[in-house]
């Protein structure tokens, strides 16, 4: 039986536009490369080691300093621009995620960097007025744990944590990498699709969850 629901924060909770991140590094921070560092699903380079917590803000902010082409850039003004890749919470994700929450334990497990959690948690309370941590138990996030996936240590660090066990919750992760792990793990998963609707994705697995153990407790009442 399902107990915990895990959520992916980028493209899964948070709306991501990489080609609108791409443009104000080029055309803001005067780095038209960052296209070689910046995914969806998986970062490289010294963005990867951003988000895998192996630099501090600072230092990540300077490396950017050290690409551009712009003598003089503000702090503010490169972390405008890496909250270009997060542009909106859509406010019925919000609701459906309260929703669940009276009957599951939710959690997020996310890569992700300090620049953008800082902006995923503005996003996610100018939505529905709600915090993150109103709605989802513990956030395991990469740069925190210095860990990423679809690394298995990240996974296993978060069931050590969390003390759920992986075959009574439900992963959901836009990278199929990601789920692949989870699978791996004994988690059951779903590869999420970030052109439909959350609820339509997701409550079909959770209803058919409930069918199957409603009928199990059926067949162990009559044995």
């Amino acid at each position: 039986m399902i107990k915990n629901v895990i959520f992916d924060c980028g493209g899964v909770i948070v709306t991501l536009n990489r080609d609108n991140c791409l443009n104000a590094f080029s055309k803001i921070l005067g780095f038209p490369d960052f296209g070689k560092y910046l995914s969806e699903y998986a970062q490289k380079g010294f963005f990867l080691q951003f988000e895998n917590g192996d630099l501090k803000a600072s230092e990540f902010r300077q490396i950017v300093r050290q690409h551009s082409t712009i003598q003089e850039l503000t702090d503010e003004e490169i972390d405008y621009a890496i909250g270009c890749f997060l542009t909106d919470v859509n406010q019925a994700k919000v609701k459906y995620l309260l929703k669940l929450k009276r009957n599951y334990d939710l959690y997020l497990l996310s890569n992700i960097n300090p620049i953008a959690w800082k902006r995923s948690k503005k996003l996610f309370k100018e939505s529905y007025g709600v915090r993150m941590s109103d709605v989802f138990r513990k956030r395991f996030l990469s740069y925190r744990m210095n860990m990423s996936k679809p690394g298995e240590d990240i996974f296993k660090e978060a069931i050590r944590e969390g003390g759920f066990i992986p075959e009574e919750t439900l992963f959901i992760d836009d990278g199929e990498a990601n789920i692949e792990t989870a699978r791996k793990l004994g988690f059951k998963v779903l590869l999420f699709d970030v052109n439909k609707d959350i609820e339509a994705q997701v409550q079909p697995l959770l209803d058919a969850d409930a069918i199957e153990c409603e009928q199990r407790v059926k067949e162990d009442l009559n044995d």
